[in-house]
Parts: C-alpha cells; sequence; structure tokens
C-alpha cells in the first residue's frame, strides 16, 4: 500500500513537471499542448488511485471521475500531436472523446446497479481505455512523410513521445491482471519513459510542416486510411469479445455495445471524409499536371532562346576578342580613324542579321568629323533600325575629341531576345570607339604633361641658377640665402649685388601668386635691378625708379610686388633700407633683438607715383639681419604656426648659444630655418636672406668680392 501510495505520488508530480514545461514557451492554445493535457492526466490518474486507496466508500467511487479525465486528457494529447504534423479534422477529436466518455459512463452506470458493494474501476474500463488510446498511438506512429532537418528532428521528437505514452497506456491496461509488485514496476518504467520523452521534446509545435499541397494531401489520405482501419479493427475486437466471452460482466457487455455503435458511425464518417479526400488529391494532381505541363512549355521556350544565345555567342566572342586586341594596341590620333575602319568591319562580318552599319564622330550640332560605313541603307518590311548615341566628352568638341559617337544600323527582324543582345552589342560598339578617343586624349595628355614637366624641370633649374648658392664675403659682412619655392618654380626674387668697393645691393622681394607666371616676374625683376643700379644707389630710389619701369607691365597682369631693398655701405659700416609693401627685418644683436620699425610703402606696381621713404641703421655692434618673405612666417600647419615674434625668440636664442661661434652663428640659423620649413606644410614661396655683421672697426671676415 505504501509503495503504490508513493507512486502515485510520483505520478501526481511528474504531471505537475511536464505541465510547467511550456509555460513561457507558449502563450497560444496552451492548453491544446501534449506536454499540458498529459501532465493534467498524470495529475488526475494519480489523484484517482491514491483515492481508490481508501476504505471510504464514497471515497473510492471518486475515483472513477478521475479515471474519465486520465483517459479523456491522454486521448486530447494524441490528437494534438496528430495536428502537428497534419490538419487533424476536429470532428474526430471530437466525436473520440464523446464515444470514450460515453462509453465510461454507461459502464459505471451499469458497474453501480449491479455491483452496488464495490467502489473500485470496473475491469472494462482498463480495457476499453486502453484500447481507445492504442487505436490513436499506432496510427500516429506509422505516420511517414520526408522531411530534413529541424523537421526530421521533429518528427523523432513526436515518435519518441508516442513510444513513451503507448507504454503508459499498457501499464493501465494490465493493473487489474498483476501482482502489485509488478504494478509498481511497470508504473515507474513507465513514468521514467514519459519524463525522458518530455525532457527531450521541449519544443514541439503545433505548426503543420511547410510542404508542397500535392504531397501533404497524399500523407493525410494515408493517414485517414489507417486511421479508418483502425477504427474497424476496434469494431473487430469488441464484436469477439461479445461473441467469444460470454463470461464478460454486463457492465462490460453495454460498454461494448455503446462502443461499437458510436464507432460503425465514427467509420461510416471516417469512409465520407476518405473519399472527399481522394477527390481533394485527384483535383490537386490535376492542377500539378496542368502546371508541369506550363513548365514544360516554358522549358521549350527558354531551349529556344538558349539556342539563339548560344548561336550569338560566338559572335559575341569574336567581338570581344576584336575589342581586346584594338585596347593592346597603341592608338594615336593618326591610327584612331583605322582602327575605327577596322572595329566597324568586324561588327558588320560578324553579325548575320546586319544589312547596314554607319558609326560616326560628331559634334555638338551634328556636324561629322568622321565615320565608317559599311552596307546600304534597306527601308522595307521585316528591317528593323537601330539608332544609338554616347557622349566622349561633356566640354570638348573637335575632330581629335568629338561630343558624340553615333550609330545607325539596320537589322533583319528576328525574336525579340536577339533583337535585345544585339543592341547590347551595338553598344559595346560605341563603348569602345568612346575609349579610343579617350585613350588618344589621355595619352596626348600625358605626352604634353611630360612636356610640361621637362619644361618646369628646366625653368627650375634656371631659377634656381639666378638664386645666389654661393656665400657672400666682405671685410666686416658677409651674407647667405635661404630660398625654397612652393612649386616647381617661384615668385621671390632674392640676390646681393656688389656694386662697387663701397658699396652692396642685397635685396628681398615677393611677386603675388605662385607657379609660373610668378617665377617670369622675379626672372625680369633681376634684370630690371641691375639697370637700376647703374643709375642709383639709393634703396629709395631704386624702388621707385624699379616701379615706374615695371608698373605697366605689374598692371596689365593685375600683380604687384613686395620689395625690401637694402645697401651696405663699407666706408660708414652702416645699412641703407627701404621698403615697398615687404615685411620688416628682423635685427639681432646682444642688446637690440627687435624688427627694424622701417617705413612702409605700397608694393610696386599699385600706383606710377609711388615714393618710399630712406632708413640708416648703423652697425654699432655685430649681430644678425633677416631679410625674407612672408612665407616664412605663414609656413606651417596652424599648431605649428609661427609668427614673427616667435621667430624673433626663437633666433635670439641661437644668437645667445652659438654668438661666440661667429663662423657657425650663420650655419646654426640656416639649419634651423631649414628644420622648421620641413616641419610645417608650406603654403607659400619661402625666401631668407641672412647678413651677418661686425661691430664698426672689428674685422673679422676676409675680403671678397661675390662669386
Amino acid at each position: 500500500m505504501i509503495l503504490e501510495a508513493f507512486l502515485y505520488g510520483l505520478e501526481m508530480l511528474v504531471g505537475i513537471w511536464i505541465m510547467t514545461r511550456i509555460y513561457g514557451r507558449y502563450s497560444v492554445r496552451r492548453w491544446y499542448h501534449v506536454s499540458f493535457l498529459q501532465g493534467i492526466g498524470l495529475l488526475t490518474w494519480g489523484l484517482g488511485n491514491l483515492l481508490a486507496q481508501s476504505s471510504v466508500a464514497w471515497v473510492q467511487k471518486i475515483c472513477m471521475p478521475a479515471c474519465f479525465f486520465t483517459y479523456t486528457f491522454f486521448l486530447l494529447s494524441l490528437h494534438a500531436l496528430q495536428h502537428a504534423t497534419l490538419a487533424y479534422e476536429s470532428w474526430k477529436t471530437v466525436w473520440d472523446s464523446v464515444t470514450l466518455i460515453v462509453t465510461f459512463t454507461a459502464i459505471v452506470v451499469v458497474h453501480e446497479l449491479a455491483y452496488t458493494s464495490s467502489g473500485h474501476l470496473p475491469v472494462m474500463m482498463h480495457i476499453l481505455g486502453g484500447v481507445f488510446l492504442l487505436i490513436p498511438a499506432i496510427t500516429t506512429f506509422a505516420q511517414k512523410g520526408q522531411a530534413s532537418g529541424q523537421a526530421m528532428k521533429e518528427r523523432k521528437q513526436h515518435r519518441t513521445l508516442i513510444l513513451a505514452t503507448s507504454v503508459f497506456i499498457v501499464y493501465t491496461m494490465i493493473i487489474p491482471f498483476v501482482p502489485s509488485v509488478a504494478r509498481i514496476a511497470a508504473g515507474v518504467i513507465s513514468i521514467a519513459f514519459l519524463i525522458l520523452a518530455h525532457y527531450r521534446a521541449p519544443g514541439i509545435s503545433r505548426a503543420r510542416m511547410e510542404q508542397p499541397e500535392y504531397r501533404y494531401l497524399f500523407q493525410k489520405l494515408n493517414f485517414v486510411k489507417r486511421d479508418a482501419f483502425m477504427v474497424q479493427v476496434l469494431l473487430i475486437l469488441s464484436g469477439a469479445l461479445l461473441l467469444g466471452v460470454p463470461a464478460i460482466p454486463e457492465d462490460g457487455q453495454f460498454g461494448l455495445w455503446v462502443a461499437i455503435l458510436f464507432g460503425s458511425i465514427r467509420v461510416y464518417l471516417t469512409i465520407r471524409d476518405h473519399q472527399l479526400l481522394v477527390n481533394q488529391t485527384l483535383m490537386s494532381a490535376t492542377r500539378l499536371e496542368h502546371q508541369l505541363i506550363e513548365q514544360l512549355a516554358l522549358t521549350q521556350q527558354s531551349n529556344q532562346q538558349l539556342t539563339q544565345v548560344l548561336g550569338l555567342k560566338q559572335n559575341y566572342e569574336h567581338l570581344l576578342v576584336a575589342s581586346n586586341q584594338q585596347r593592346l594596341k597603341k592608338v594615336t590620333y593618326e591610327t584612331m580613324q583605322q582602327v575605327i575602319e577596322e572595329l566597324v568591319e568586324t561588327w558588320y562580318s560578324k553579325l548575320d542579321n546586319l544589312v547596314y552599319l554607319r558609326l560616326s564622330l560628331e559634334s555638338s550640332d551634328r556636324r561629322v568629323y568622321f565615320q565608317a560605313e559599311r552596307g546600304k541603307r534597306r527601308e522595307w518590311a521585316g528591317i528593323h533600325q537601330f539608332q544609338e548615341q554616347i557622349v566622349v566628352h561633356e566640354t570638348l568638341d573637335s575632330g581629335l575629341t568629338p561630343r558624340f559617337v553615333t550609330l545607325e544600323a539596320f537589322v533583319k527582324e528576328d525574336d525579340c531576345l536577339k533583337k535585345e543582345l544585339e543592341q547590347s552589342f551595338f553598344q559595346l560598339l560605341l563603348v569602345n570607339v568612346r575609349d579610343l578617343a579617350l585613350r588618344c586624349r589621355h595619352q596626348h595628355q600625358e605626352l604634353e604633361l611630360r612636356f610640361m614637366e621637362s619644361e618646369m624641370e628646366l625653368a627650375k633649374r634656371i631659377q634656381s641658377m639666378l638664386v645666389p648658392k654661393e656665400q657672400l664675403t666682405l671685410k666686416s659682412l658677409r651674407a647667405r640665402s635661404v630660398y625654397a619655392p612652393f612649386t616647381y618654380v617661384g615668385g621671390d626674387y632674392i640676390d646681393y649685388i656688389r656694386v662697387d668697393e663701397r658699396y652692396t645691393c642685397f635685396i628681398v622681394a615677393d611677386v603675388s601668386g605662385h607657379g609660373l607666371p610668378a617665377s617670369l616676374l622675379a626672372a625680369g625683376i633681376r634684370t630690371a635691378v641691375r639697370a637700376v643700379l647703374q643709375k642709383s644707389i639709393s634703396p629709395d630710389e631704386v624702388l621707385e625708379r624699379l616701379n615706374q619701369l615695371l608698373f605697366e607691365d605689374l598692371s596689365k597682369t593685375r600683380t604687384y610686388i613686395t620689395m625690401l631693398v637694402c645697401m651696405y655701405d663699407a666706408q660708414e659700416h652702416a645699412l641703407l633700407l627701404s621698403r615697398a609693401g615687404h615685411p620688416q627685418p628682423l635685427y639681432l644683436t646682444a642688446t637690440q633683438r627687435t624688427v627694424l620699425p622701417l617705413a612702409g610703402g605700397i608694393g610696386l606696381g599699385l600706383s606710377p607715383d609711388s615714393t618710399y621713404k630712406l632708413e640708416k641703421v648703423p652697425l654699432k655692434e655685430a649681430g644678425l639681419l633677416l631679410m625674407y618673405t612672408d612665407g616664412l612666417v605663414e609656413s606651417g600647419r596652424k599648431e605649428l604656426y609661427r609668427c614673427l615674434h616667435t621667430w624673433q625668440h626663437d633666433l635670439t636664442q641661437i644668437l645667445d648659444r652659438y654668438g661666440k661661434e661667429k663662423e657657425a652663428t650663420m650655419d646654426h640659423v640656416e639649419t634651423y630655418i631649414w628644420e622648421k620649413t620641413r616641419e610645417g606644410q608650406q603654403t607659400d614661396d619661402m625666401s631668407v636672406l641672412i647678413i651677418q655683421f661686425q661691430s664698426a672697426g672689428e674685422q673679422l671676415f676676409a675680403d671678397a668680392d661675390v662669386s
């Protein structure tokens, strides 16, 4: 008794565990899920059998409704599994459930009327209940079908669960006929099998697998056929029991008659549904046959089109080969027309239906620069005309680089597919000719670019020759230049000229703009300066005469020149300076480290009557003078920007550090300028004239002339 009570309690716990498996997994029709239904069935089975252990008669009678629920819920769970693979008819679920309930009710009523002293379940309920459940279990387990992947995995889960359910059903059937120990062992085995099946099948769904209609109907037809056969087996078994076993109690006989009645009706309805399903299957097969016929027609049409495509394939390959051969050739303006003639001849000979082909290079006003023509124009029925045009260049329009390439062709009409392919061939011809024209232009541009680069290199070398590279060394002064153009050539002019034994002229100028135009003007300044110095040595007069000499040319080109002229007087050991809109020079000595506050004047070429002020700077102590263009202080990225005061500070530190090394001071200054120029991002021409001088009466440099 204790072990049986423990088994029934275990069944109730397992039922609760199985029910909780679906919570959180499904939100729609959770009550019709196989786990939920079998969980309730186990719960009611364990509860009913626990009540049957009671010694109170009315408590024992309660186990009968519990038994009803157990068999009903397990029957519904098997129908739920059938719904998972096929759209199982709902009326069968309702009918089978009603049949089970009515049969059990009839057995119980007759049992109670005939056997008032016993409250236990009638033996026939175990037998009929098991048979009622085994019929749909066997039918569902025998279901076959083609599936793969996830569908195959779900089908295996279904079969495992059906097998476990069948084991439990057999266990309920043998309860009246085996001893207590055997019942307990069979119960433990069946419960363990159910736990394992539900644990391995957590994801069983009720959505049927997607498959073609005809395959689904065929599977359903086989299922309905097996279902009808199994119900007929049930009827035969019921009739055999009635006729072959006369010792069956009255409650069992009455229950069997009820089962036979409902089963007969069920067989009739199933056969009717089977016939309807056969008609649906035949209609589906007819539709499938029509689809196959249509598919065959489409396949034949596709084969015909493919044959045509294959016929054009060879021509297309020849055309591609011809195009690639032309691409490999070196094409120039002199040979381009000949190459176009060859391409037109190739296309005309390879396209069978082509009767006329004309390709022309045209201007924007439809003027023909060149054309290649093959065949004769024929305008009659059965001839289709192609006209295509492609743009070569959006802005240029000449015989060398036309605006358009135009194609006109007459082709014998054929099917639409072949017509579209031939049109693509013509478009390919247009693209090839356009590429030829563009290749010629690009090659011409490359030649021009290489010529221009060589010219610029020559201009760079010439300008570099005009910039003084040798250091100027006098008795108490020496000078050196630093020059870095922004492009190949620059618009800065830097020079020092020995006028006579007493005077030496230093000039730094900056022409507005960059590149070759500015460099040409800078070269002109050199000649003009030397001409002016023949008559004037005062810096202010030099600027005035240069302005008068260059004003007309500068005004025509809308440019101007900033300039700083410095004349060194060796006799007085002083500097005479005058500037025309140019940056003020840096003056660095032991006691003065400043920007010389020279009066400014407007740049050359801005006014024909400009005048400039002359200022004198005696060289009383040794130091440096830096004359520069604005590219020095404007070079560098924003974070490395060097303003004039920053340069003044850094150069002062160099002078303090290396001032005693008089011979090496200029070298350190020049090195520093180059380092800072390379660090930054140059945005303008940069020129610096470094003048190192000694104090009056001090002679540390040997006498020398300009090389």
